[in-house]
């Protein structure tokens, strides 16, 4: 439904590959105007870290692509579309719920809510805030919650009857998709905030 709305997200390597290359850069400044023989043990520091920030800009790049692939691998292509859209490091730790609405979601929002979910970056993070749980919880473990606070500061409630689990008044309709430390649950609907 949004597929030509795939955009270029944040790029986290890009922004680390920057801070890589000034803290090199200033450490082989600061080396090459002093005599001291500890100066390349602080270039060899600098490098050090470098590639420990390289090593976690290339972990936010895989999350984000990594529950974007889960999420198009379960015929969820509106809200995969959506996730391109932003840098998910923002909104997820490394272990996280992510309650994902189903492509028929997208069709309860009016014209105008769609227009401002997907143009407006920041209120993109938001919806996916609210959409989101700090632990990674089960669907059983779930089934047995009153309610859960998302990301985003909200409660919501939880009622289950036999297998049917509700968070607010959205249904959850699949369960515990694994990706990198968290869960997906898909939903038929959206928890807006």
């Amino acid at each position: 439904m949004f597929r030509h709305l795939h955009r270029a997200r944040p790029n986290a390597l890009r922004r680390a590959s920057a801070i890589v290359v000034t803290a090199t850069l200033s450490a082989s400044l600061a080396a090459c105007g002093s005599d001291d023989d500890n100066a390349s043990v602080d270039v060899s520091e600098a490098a050090d870290v470098a590639d420990s920030l390289v090593g976690e800009a290339e972990d936010v790049g895989s999350t984000s692509a990594d529950l974007a692939d889960t999420l198009r691998a379960n015929g969820l292509e509106s809200i995969a579309g959506i996730v391109d859209q932003v840098d998910v490091s923002e909104v997820f730790g490394d272990e996280f719920t992510f309650f994902a609405p189903n492509d028929d979601a997208f069709t309860t929002l009016g014209a105008e809510q769609t227009a401002d979910l997907l143009t407006d970056p920041s209120r993109i993070l938001d919806v996916l805030r609210n959409h989101t749980l700090a632990d990674t919880v089960t669907a059983s473990e779930l089934a047995g919650m009153d309610s859960v606070e998302t990301e985003a500061g909200e409660t919501i409630s939880v009622t289950s009857d036999g297998d049917v689990v509700r968070l607010g008044d959205v249904t959850v309709v699949t369960t515990d998709l694994e990706v990198g430390g968290g869960i997906v649950h898909v939903v038929d609907g959206f928890l807006l905030p």
